[in-house]
Formats: structure tokens, C-alpha cells, sequence
């Protein structure tokens, strides 16, 4: 049942938050509501196998993180490979999953890889970093906006804007490494 595998993805992203919220200092709330965002506008989106929840919690958790760990904005390498840590498994199939949602979540175009729960990562971010543009597949207005009110945007916006700002002077050239085509 998709409801009972998002709240195992939720709870596992907040686990982690638990864990590293020094990390975060005040850019813990606007994150860590960002991350439940996506997993709800994930699990409004398709079905999530219930070998995938905890991965899914996981992915979420990390797939921005390493602007915070590792000081950098050039940070899907090593967000995938915190997330791997993470996730402590020798599935390979369950680490390029895992892989593919957090290196596909900034393509432009539909995702290379072929499981939903990898589209399915990336519009829902897509959708919350830019709401009200672009919306998810088959998720209503209403939905996300439920949404919102249960994790609010709390300065998500500002944060997007000081993370761009590292982002031009640590990449003048190219301000956005993480985007792909």
C-alpha cells in the first residue's frame, strides 16, 4: 500500500534528520521539508514497493545533502555515494536505483532510468523547486498544497537562492553543475 510505504520513507528521512541535523544548522527545517515534500509527491505519484520504502527514505534524505556535508555545490557524486553508505547493501540492482534517483533528480528531460520510482524522484522535485510552474503527474493543486501546509516552504526559497549564490562563485562558468539534459 503506497500510504503505509510513504510514511516508512518519511520516517526513515526523518531518522537521518535526527541523526545530522547539526549538519543542517538553520537550513535544517526548509531541507528537511523539501525531502517529505518529494516523498509525498512521490508516493501521490505511483506505487511504492515495499522493499523500496526505507531506499526511497534514504535517497530522499541524501539527494541534496552533501551541499551540507561535504561544503560544495557540485554535490550529486557525493550525495550518491553518502546515500550508499547509507543504505549498506551489496544489491547492485538496489544501489543504481538508488543512484538514478539522486543523479536523475535535475535532468531536464524524462529519466534514463527505466523504474518510475526514478521519473516519478525527479518530477517531484522539479515540482517543489519550482510550484507553482510545473506540477507533478497526476497530483492535484490540492494535494500539493496539503502538502505544504503539513511541511511549509519555512525560508526553502532563500535557501535555493544563498545555495545559487555558492554556486556562481564556486562555478562562475557553470553555476549549475548538477543540471543535466
Amino acid at each position: 500500500m503506497t500510504d503505509a510505504q510513504t510514511q516508512i520513507a518519511h520516517a526513515t528521512a526523518d531518522e537521518l534528520f535526527e541523526q545530522h541535523a547539526a549538519t543542517f544548522g538553520g537550513d535544517l527545517n526548509p531541507y528537511s521539508h523539501h525531502v517529505h515534500r518529494v516523498i509525498g509527491l512521490i508516493g501521490l505519484q505511483v506505487d511504492i514497493e515495499p522493499e523500496l520504502a526505507r531506499p526511497l527514505g534514504v535517497a530522499a534524505f541524501y539527494h541534496d545533502a552533501a551541499i551540507w556535508f561535504d561544503n560544495t555545490w557540485d554535490y550529486l557524486p557525493r550525495s550518491i555515494s553518502r546515500a550508499l553508505d547509507e543504505l549498506d547493501s551489496d544489491d547492485e540492482e538496489l544501489q543504481a536505483l538508488v543512484t538514478a534517483m539522486i543523479d536523475e533528480h535535475h535532468r531536464m528531460r524524462h529519466a534514463h532510468h527505466p523504474h518510475p520510482l526514478v521519473e516519478a524522484f525527479r518530477r517531484a522535485d522539479m515540482a517543489d523547486v519550482y510550484s507553482p510552474i510545473v506540477g507533478a503527474p497526476n497530483v492535484a493543486r490540492s494535494e500539493y498544497r496539503d502538502l505544504v501546509r503539513e511541511y511549509p516552504y519555512d525560508g526553502f526559497r532563500r535557501m535555493l537562492a544563498k545555495a545559487f549564490g555558492r554556486g556562481l562563485r564556486e562555478h562562475p562558468l557553470s553555476p549549475m553543475p548538477m543540471v543535466k539534459l
